[in-house]
């Protein structure tokens, strides 16, 4: 007769080893999915980037219908890297994450905020530029104060599909926060420089520099003290994309250490060519 002991005790053994087996052969699976974004990209001779407009991040030319700005100089040197061609596809930020999902582009290369809600649905890489979010008034409705705005009756319009939404129903809970659709963020700027809105919540970079182009524009930044902390502007991809993400992150360092991204903010961001 077999001691019910050893019999339990050679079936938990079994059981384990089954389970290690089966854990590996996950992982193994889990390591070529996670590899096979970059594997599809140098095999088809394409790194596909989703763009929406943000100036000086990422927009269209009008003369030429060329993108240019920070990101596509930075694409381009990743497209390099890769030793591939860059395809950037048009997007608008309400479709970059969906498009994403969906497969039509292998990153959103844009200037997204990484937010909580956001890295629910999607994976973001390391920041790769800091900068905050501020408010921007019409100087003929003049806001002295944030207070000023966050009353009953005023109307913040922001981009839709972008984390400015959530930001000004954070921060302004007693105004009206209007998401507006739109290619890029000159649309919703023209509602507060024509008064139909009263204010803006968006990022102090697009916003200095539309003041800085459009000098004759009735806008100013309100409060330009204060400005609403943001997790940063980081690159968007795919959940399960490990390679990819741990490549990107080692090229976002390795463009801090050599000074590229410096290079590239001095020619975007301080000297702007447009």
């Amino acid at each position: 007769m077999k001691h019910p002991a050893k019999n339990s005790l050679k079936f938990l053994r079994r059981l384990v080893a089954a389970g290690a087996a089966v854990t590996a052969v996950i992982g193994l699976t889990a390591t070529a999915s996670a590899q096979s974004t970059i594997s599809d990209i140098q095999s088809e001779g394409v790194l596909r980037v989703g763009m929406a407009d943000s100036v000086p991040m990422q927009y269209k030319d009008v003369a030429s219908g060329e993108w240019r700005g920070y990101n596509v100089d930075l694409g381009n040197q990743l497209a390099e890297i890769l030793g591939v061609k860059l395809e950037i596809v048009d997007a608008t930020w309400a479709t970059l994450i969906p498009g994403l999902i969906a497969g039509r582009w292998d990153i959103a290369l844009v200037d997204m905020f990484a937010t909580p809600k956001r890295a629910a649905t999607v994976m973001f890489t390391d920041p790769y530029f800091q900068t905050r979010m501020v408010v921007m008034g019409n100087t003929r409705r003049k806001l002295e104060s944030w207070d000023d705005l966050n009353r009953d009756g005023n109307t913040i319009v922001v981009l839709a599909g972008t984390a400015d939404e959530q930001v000004a129903r954070d921060n302004f809970p007693n105004a009206t926060v209007n998401p507006m659709v739109a290619e890029g963020l000159a649309a919703p700027i023209l509602e507060v420089a024509a008064g139909r809105a009263r204010a803006i919540v968006s990022s102090e970079i697009n916003m200095r520099l539309y003041i800085a182009q459009n000098p004759a524009a009735p806008l100013e930044i309100v409060e330009p003290s204060r400005g609403i902390a943001a997790q940063g502007y980081a690159y968007a991809i795919r959940p399960g994309d490990i390679h990819l993400l741990n490549f990107l992150n080692t090229w976002i360092r390795s463009n801090r250490a050599t000074g590229i991204h410096e290079r590239t903010k001095t020619k975007w961001l301080d000297n702007f060519p447009g």
